[in-house]
């Protein structure tokens, strides 16, 4: 999947077809959009503090935890993300 900078990594998993919970939109006001940062974390923005805060409440957190709606691409490098298994959502609910 390509990724233009300043997309974050939500916006190019959604836009990709891959299937990533974001209970709040992608406002850091939650942790369900929890990746691991495989490599290129140096291509991506820094973790400010309300994401740090906020991805701690994650399950299975790593030194490599990001949430994706706050990863910004800011580099040309490759950036491998790994979506824990917990994190794929198999069924959405389809709006009425």
């Amino acid at each position: 999947m390509m990724a233009a900078k300043g997309e974050n990594l939500l916006e190019v998993a959604v836009e990709g077809g891959v299937n990533i919970e974001h209970a709040c939109g992608g406002v850091c006001a939650c942790s369900t959009c929890h990746v691991y940062i495989e490599s290129g974390m140096d291509q991506l923005s820094e973790a400010v503090e309300a994401e740090e805060d906020r991805v701690e409440e994650a399950p299975g957190l790593q030194r490599n935890s990001r949430l994706s709606c706050q990863c910004v691409v800011k580099g040309d490098g490759p950036i491998v993300v790994r979506v824990p298994a917990w994190n794929r959502n198999a069924v959405k609910e389809v709006p009425h």
